[in-house]
């Protein structure tokens, strides 16, 4: 039976960390050793710390009256439930863990209990659960994970009863003090010669009034209030601890406090609710009067006596005296929590270790190659002598085809991969990688076990395939010879050639991968290479090659052939390989060497690696920068691996996932994930086509430019846009409208009963608006150019149906009658216009021509926007945006300072890149940053104050963008500024970095120094541009002196 993947632990396991879990704890770790699967452990200094201080190592003691022990381990009756009810002696946590077994069945002799966690039985099981007021509740449930044990372990805790102010009321001797000084002080006479109190004997007194409820019918009497001892320890008529005995369950009637009456004489363990509350009480009250100094307990004659709880526990788990080791770990050894993550103890034998191995396994099968290493490490422990037993299975495991978690990185060396750098690789590179490192290895085991490993451990069957040189399927056929779904048929061919030249043995598998891509392609170039062993090519003549690049005139020169060859490219750039075979055949036949030398130049040399990245993008038209950027951002490692491996980062498209995705504060909608996630799937599919591409360059296809280039907002306004304006037009237009071609003849009109000579003149034109004709005062070229020219209107006509009498004659198509025709009363109605048709690819080609003109920012960011839409997030932050691949890489966050008349404001804002200008001149690249940092004056409540910017957090890939086109304020018009800006082969950025007012460094003393030598510098300018236009000083003047 496989079970879910839950928190699994021994019996004695679950002992210790009942012991140690302490719910009442003020640091309590949000990780709950009870419940939470442990993260996976790679180093001590990041594995996370989840200790408390803080928290309570319980010593618990028996609550006998509420417990109940089998009499011995194989002695247990199906359904029956055992149980210790504890209290701890040191914080007053109560505990109940009962075991159920639902048969006779348990672990077999020398095997323990093997508990995995049910969060939903738990859930369901504290809802039922009772509790007091004030109470806090937590309940666990776990089944036994051994074959046929039908063990059931039930834990609760519960928190103290008494809260903390009562305890002070009882035992703080201050409050003690003042409650007895008042007690003196209304009835000094009657209180005379009465001794104070302790603590200890109001504990005493409060306890013995609940043991007598509890176990005592005669005397569970009603107190007095007038009674010396109880005023002396609870205030005259026990009105300061009046809240605290109303809890308890005492009741005030006529001067006298009467107590509980619980049922003395039930049955143990308790079921009564009353019963186990006062029991609860009692030894909460027993727990605080033996928390008391010596001082007070001396000659109080008090004998307390506890019955831990810690055997019982074993004896209810049956861990008395499991099988233990002799090899003790040491402490450096117990910092890696091996033997916790396998749900053991240190002690336990090699057998319980091995055992509890198998069943974290079943428990948890994703973390096999963990568990393994955990196993591993602890048999390294133990030694070669006591550890033998382990290191013999994991040899036997290893055998089998086991494999540990930290065995995975040397697989990655094997093939001389960095399995920390190069782990977001696509399934593609390995394998690459693999056949690459085949072909220096005379035997294929070895790289073999290492590409299958790497595999197993990614969850990749396409890379397991290959591991086994499986090929039953297309995909597993590609994988084999190194090709994807679309690679051309001859690049295929050339690939079985390569394989089969490599390895010949492998002919007859390479050839049925051949035959599995011919049979899913329906190729026919393929079956025709596997039946003759030649490969097929269509030739294309001289008339095809012309007619396709739509050459009418065969006389034309070769610039004009050269010319629409551009042309039809950039019309169709999906094509292109196509019109280079045409503008090849053209060259051949006439022999043209400019022409030749165009496609010399255009081409790959021979020689080219298909796997020296990267090859070129060819521009499809004004698509320069976004070719650009895409380069860019291939030479990001991290951000190519994600292309290629888009399946592993990309957004589940389930509900609840849509409804909390939030990107740059701002909700994503499921059509946006959509979008963004096609664009990445074919900047994915290009990127893999660069790699295996034989030539210098790829071609985007016009889709992907559109989606890069155009945000959804842009698109979605465009569209609108296009179908509202979008004219295409066949045979010509009339008043604007397109002709389509023949629509059909207008809707006949049926004759009117009333004759032309009765019509009235008000019936007349109610017929013309009928039929959908404007009144007579407009013009007839108005009729088809009115307001609503935007809508295709059809008009319709009011009709009456016309009755034919007995003595009209029948006409017939054997007997036609033949009638004069009547000229019509009204003008004809306005024909159906019919609505324009808009061209698709056109609409795509007009999107990209828009998105190359967007400005280059806003092309960036939505880049990065569409990035992190479509790639699921590696956690949230506090106000709900995703943090992603893309924010880690390329997003920065600056403070920013506002110092004011009432102190100092911040705000964190994050950014993507830093943008500078150079509109007033030449300038180096610090001089344009600080711009972006550099102190300003600003208004704040109609106040002048300084405000600043510093960089908290500067990212990985630092962006920085020239704004090369500014906007001239005195002009009023936009201009491109082609000033110098001076580039720094490394840029220092500790100047810009948000830093503490009195750092080491001084960064801060020095930021503030360089802007008061700009405010310096700037008042000196403006005073020598006064002194200038004053006649003060000339020009040649201040030349001279400046030199």
């Amino acid at each position: 039976m496989s079970l879910p993947a839950k928190l699994g632990k021994t019996a004695p396991l679950l002992i210790q960390h009942v012991l140690h879990h302490d719910p009442a704890s003020p640091t309590r770790p949000q990780f709950n050793i009870l419940k939470d699967v442990p993260p996976i452990f790679y180093d001590k200094s990041t594995y996370p710390d989840y200790s408390d201080s803080n928290a309570c190592v319980h010593r618990f003691i028996t609550k006998p009256q509420q417990s109940v022990l089998p009499v011995n381990d194989s002695q247990r009756v199906a359904g029956a439930r055992y149980q210790v009810s504890s209290v701890c002696q040191k914080c007053r946590l109560h505990l109940e863990l009962a075991v159920v077994f639902k048969t006779q069945l348990a672990c077999r002799p020398g095997a323990v209990h093997h508990f995995c966690y049910f969060p939903k039985e738990s859930a369901d099981r504290l809802k039922t659960v009772a509790k007091s007021p004030g109470q806090a509740l937590e309940v666990y449930i776990y089944n036994c994970t051994q074959t046929q044990c039908s063990a059931t372990v039930h834990l609760k805790l519960w928190t103290p009863l008494i809260m903390p102010e009562w305890v002070s009321l009882l035992t703080d001797e201050d409050i003690l003090k003042k409650r007895v000084d008042d007690a003196l002080a209304l009835e000094p006479e009657r209180l005379e010669g009465i001794g104070r109190p302790t603590p200890l004997v109001v504990l005493t007194h409060l306890k013995t009034y609940i043991d007598n409820a509890l176990h005592d019918e005669q005397r569970n009497r009603s107190i007095n209030i007038m009674n010396k001892k109880f005023t002396v320890c609870f205030g005259t008529g026990g009105e300061s601890c009046k809240q605290l005995f109303e809890y308890l369950g005492f009741k005030l009637v006529n001067d006298r406090w009467e107590p509980p009456r619980p049922n003395t004489k039930a049955l143990k363990p308790y079921t009564d609710p009353l019963n186990i509350f006062l029991d609860n009480i009692s030894f909460e009250l027993l727990v605080l009067i033996s928390q008391r100094p010596q001082h007070e307990t001396e000659g109080q004659g008090a004998n307390i006596a506890f019955t831990p709880s810690i055997s019982q526990f074993n004896q209810l788990l049956g861990t008395t005296d499991y099988p233990k080791t002799r090899a003790f770990p040491n402490n450096s050894q117990l910092k890696a929590p091996f033997y916790e993550h396998l749900g053991a103890v240190s002690d336990m034998s090699n057998e319980l270790i091995i055992e509890a191995y198998r069943q974290q396994n079943r428990i948890i099968p994703s973390r096999n190659s963990y568990y393994l290493r955990c196993l591993r490490s602890i048999g390294h422990w133990r030694g070669p002598v006591d550890g033998k037993t382990i290191n013999d299975f994991v040899e036997l495991e290893t055998t089998n085809g086991k494999y540990a978690d930290d065995d995975v990185p040397d697989s990655y060396s094997y093939f001389n991969l960095d399995y920390y750098r190069d782990f977001a690789l696509s399934d593609d590179s390995i394998i690459g990688s693999f056949y690459a490192r085949l072909e220096d290895t005379p035997n294929d085991m070895e790289p073999r076990k290492h590409l299958w490993r790497i595999g197993d451990y990614r969850k990749s069957e396409k890379i397991k395939a290959a591991a086994e040189e499986r090929v039953t399927t297309a995909e597993q056929a590609e994988v084999f010879l190194g090709v994807h779904a679309d690679t051309p048929d001859d690049f295929v061919i050339s690939m079985y050639t390569a394989k089969i030249s490599d390895s010949p043995d492998s002919k007859e598998v390479a050839k049925r991968a051949v035959r599995l891509i011919a049979d899913s392609r329906k190729s026919e170039a393929l079956q025709h290479f596997l039946k003759t062993g030649e490969a097929a090519s269509a030739q294309m003549d001289i008339g095809d090659a012309f007619r396709l690049l739509q050459i009418p005139d065969r006389s034309v020169d070769d610039a004009a052939i050269i010319a629409a060859y551009s042309v039809c490219c950039s019309e169709a750039p999906e094509q292109i390989d196509t019109y280079r075979q045409a503008l090849a055949v053209i060259a051949e036949e006439s022999g043209s060497a400019v022409i030749r030398s165009m496609l010399v130049d255009d081409s790959a040399p021979a020689n080219r690696a298909l796997l020296d990245w990267p090859v070129g993008l060819r521009n499809i038209g004004n698509t320069c920068y976004l070719n650009s950027l895409l380069q860019f951002y291939f030479t990001i490692q991290p951000f190519r691996n994600m292309v290629l491996d888009l399946d592993r980062y990309k957004t589940e498209l389930d509900e609840e996932v849509i409804r909390n995705k939030k990107v740059g504060s701002r909700k994503v909608s499921l059509l946006e994930i959509q979008r963004s996630q096609k664009c990445w799937f074919l900047l994915a599919l290009m990127t893999l086509i660069r790699r295996t591409s034989p030539k210098r360059f790829v071609t985007p296809t016009q889709e992907l430019a559109r989606l890069t280039l155009l945000s959804s907002s842009s698109e979605a306004a465009f569209r609108r846009k296009s179908l509202s304006t979008h004219k295409t037009s066949e045979l010509g237009e009339i008043n604007g409208m397109p002709i389509m071609g023949p629509v059909g003849p207008p809707a006949p009109i049926p004759e009117e009963k009333s004759t032309p000579s009765s019509s009235s003149p008000e019936k007349e034109e109610s017929a013309k608006e009928d039929a959908g004709v404007s009144p007579s005062t407009r013009a007839p070229n108005e009729l088809e150019s009115g307001n609503a020219s935007d809508q295709t209107v059809v008009p319709t006509v009011e009709t009456k149906e016309v009755t034919s009498s007995s003595s009209e004659t029948s006409i017939t198509p054997e007997h036609p009658v033949s009638e004069a025709i009547v000229a019509p009363n009204r003008p004809p109605p306005v024909p159906p216009r019919p609505t324009p048709r808009v061209d698709n690819e056109q609409l795509i080609r007009e999107e990209v021509e828009l998105g190359a003109q967007q400005d280059v920012t806003e092309v960036i960011n939505n880049v990065l926007f569409q990035a992190q839409c479509a790639i699921k997030p590696t956690k949230i932050d506090a106000d709900g945006n995703q943090i992603d691949l893309i924010m880690d890489l390329f997003y920065g966050q600056t403070k920013s300072y506002i110092t004011a008349m009432n102190g100092i404001r911040s705000k964190n804002e994050f950014w993507s890149d830093i943008k500078v200008d150079v509109a007033t001149g030449s300038r180096d690249i610090y001089s344009a940053i600080d711009g972006a940092f550099d102190r300003q004056k600003v208004h704040v409540d109609g106040a002048e104050a300084e405000q600043y910017g510093a960089i908290s957090k500067i990212p990985p890939v630092l962006q920085i963008q020239v704004q090369r086109v500014q906007f001239d304020q005195v002009k009023k018009s936009s201009f491109k500024s082609t000033h110098h800006l001076e580039l720094k082969e490394t840029i220092y950025m500790d100047r810009y970095m948000d830093v503490p007012e009195h750092d080491n460094m001084g960064l801060y003393k020095r930021r503030r120094e360089k802007w008061a030598w700009n405010d310096e510098l700037n008042g000196l300018k403006v005073r020598r541009e006064e002194l200038l236009s004053n006649n003060v000083l000339s020009p040649s003047i201040m030349t001279k002196n400046n030199r």
